[in-house]
């Protein structure tokens, strides 16, 4: 609620109501927030409720960016551990491969031997 004029805000504010103890009243702005979820404004601190205002709605938009960006991160670890599997198994392949060939041309080496042994015979 607004109050336009700074003076009956400040009336609002230092005046109490209920009990006659110190410690049991509390002022008309703390009653409207406390029981009927109404907020009390004046003119200065307008600005600044509207300022917390958006400040409250910058973190929402801000923790709705991090969602996104938490998702596509989860996409790209998804991604990145299939290419890991992958390359794990082309480097198992691969390392397969050069064995056979080292094997290969070892006993390529052996027909080679046997060949020349019998032609120098």
């Amino acid at each position: 609620m607004f109050i336009p004029h700074e003076a009956i805000y400040y009336d609002l504010l230092i005046n109490k109501i209920g009990a006659l103890k110190e410690e049991d009243t509390e002022s008309l702005i703390q009653r409207a927030a406390s029981k009927y979820h109404v907020i009390i404004v004046s003119p200065t601190s307008f600005l600044a409720y509207l300022q917390t205002v958006m400040q409250g709605l910058r973190a929402m938009e801000i923790e709705e960016s991090t969602k996104e960006i938490i998702k596509k991160v989860q996409l790209l670890e998804k991604h990145f551990s299939a290419y890991t599997e992958y390359h794990s198994k082309l480097g198992a392949q691969l390392s397969t491969t050069v064995n056979t060939y080292n094997t290969s041309d070892k006993e390529l080496n052996k027909f080679a031997k046997d060949v020349f042994k019998i032609n120098h015979q």
